[in-house]
């Protein structure tokens, strides 16, 4: 193994114990210590190990992931890793309630929908339509000509009056926001219903802790 190669198997062994008890009690917040060194933030496997690495990290955010990657296939590596890779077992760090935590924020937050169910038109929906101003995880985005800036949708930077509720009226305002022509964004009400829900469930739900439970063995 060359140099570059152990300097970024390094890296992704020290992520693995990286992750405090006290800090680590959100899955979004266990991925972006654990994980995301070597699979990077978006989940795209676009980090600063990647390069070094033997073979790339998975991409979650591709269609091969969402197609292939089962629930208990990601537990069981994210527990036990995978032999000869980067990918290290995590089972003596984090408790399996973590575990599940972590693979379940994944698919949530980066693994895409059935295109056929409700949540996957609602991701479609976004990209078509939200993502350009709102960014890809929701983190709102900067003025645009004659558009104003768009406000985060996503939980630690959206306003906390922002439920369903406020979500689906702004949907369905028109104009949507001040600077948009009243005809920019007019989906339907189920087409409203289905965006929100994918809104909530990736950029909002998602980042809540699912249990008080420490995230990490003592």
């Amino acid at each position: 193994m060359s140099i570059r190669h152990t300097l970024a198997a390094a890296l992704c062994l020290l992520a693995a114990g990286a992750a405090p008890a006290q800090d680590a009690t959100r899955p979004a917040d266990t991925y972006l210590r654990v994980c995301s060194a070597c699979h990077g933030e978006r989940g795209n496997g676009d980090s600063h190990a990647a390069s070094a690495l033997a073979s790339r990290p998975r991409d979650f955010t591709s269609e091969e992931a969402r197609l292939t990657l089962t629930r208990p296939y990601m537990i069981a590596i994210v527990r036990d890793g995978r032999p000869h890779t980067a990918m290290v077992g995590r089972n003596e760090r984090l408790s399996h309630e973590a575990i599940e935590g972590v693979v379940d924020f994944i698919r949530t937050a980066f693994i895409r929908p059935d295109p056929a169910t409700p949540l996957g038109r609602g991701y479609a929906l976004y990209r078509q339509s939200c993502l350009s101003c709102h960014g890809d995880r929701g983190k709102g985005g900067p003025r645009r000509g004659a558009v104003e800036a768009a406000p985060a949708i996503a939980t630690g930077r959206a306003r906390p009056d922002l439920d369903a509720a406020a979500m689906t009226a702004a949907v369905a305002r028109r104009p949507h926001a001040p600077g948009m022509p009243a005809g920019d964004l007019a989906p339907t009400p189920e087409a409203i219903a289905e965006v929100v829900s994918y809104v909530r469930s990736a950029f909002i739900d998602t980042m809540a802790s699912r249990s008080a439970a420490p995230a990490a063995k003592p």
